[in-house]
């Protein structure tokens, strides 16, 4: 298969969201390579992906329109529609923002229970056995 990119992809390993359904559905998949006209996506050859679809990728802040160019068993090749950005303010309505503050401050709650755990434990492991003495 010859390569005849315009943009030279680069390399990475970030975890993605396909958001498709009128942003009821969603996928995740990891991005293999990106440039700013396209991406290669690894997904379960066994998903169904619509032709277009939103591409958010929260290690780069971005929310991309992508459509998809070709799949084969060991993922996707996908065009970038609009240049590198966040999703554009019409596809996300306060809604969708309020229930994702929601969802991050649960997120966020729970990850501060797990650290006062951690601590507690290791707080646990340092305090001195009971045949142990203090020097």
């Amino acid at each position: 298969m010859d390569d005849t990119r315009i943009n030279e992809r680069k390399r990475a390993m970030l975890g993605a969201q396909i958001i498709f359904n009128n942003r009821n559905s969603t996928l995740d998949c990891q991005v293999r390579n990106i440039s700013p006209k396209g991406a290669r996506l690894a997904i379960s050859d066994t998903v169904t992906l619509p032709e277009e679809f939103d591409l958010h990728v929260p290690q780069k802040g971005k929310t991309y329109r992508a459509r998809l160019r070709w799949r084969n068993n060991e993922g996707a090749g996908v065009e970038i529609l609009n240049e590198e950005g966040p999703a554009s303010p019409v596809q996300v309505s306060r809604g969708d923002y309020a229930m994702r503050i929601a969802e991050l401050e649960t997120e966020n709650s729970s990850l501060r229970l797990k650290v006062v755990d951690l601590m507690r434990r290791l707080e646990e492991k340092e305090k001195p056995q009971g045949g142990e003495r203090a020097a």
